[in-house]
């Protein structure tokens, strides 16, 4: 039986694609606090929002 997938292609579980996206989205809101663009309070602020609104 033969493989479709290429070499260089693996199946991510949902804990590490969960992980993943948390680093990612933790360097970009740490790059975006270095540079003065927003901070943590607001980002949590937003966050807070959003959920409020879905529910």
């Amino acid at each position: 039986m033969t493989d479709d997938k290429p070499d260089n292609e693996r199946t991510l579980s949902l804990e590490e694609l969960v992980v993943s996206h948390s680093y990612e989205m933790l360097a970009l809101i740490t790059v975006l606090e270095k540079k003065g663009i927003l901070d943590r309070g607001e980002i949590i602020e937003v966050i807070k929002e959003l959920r409020d609104s879905q529910g």
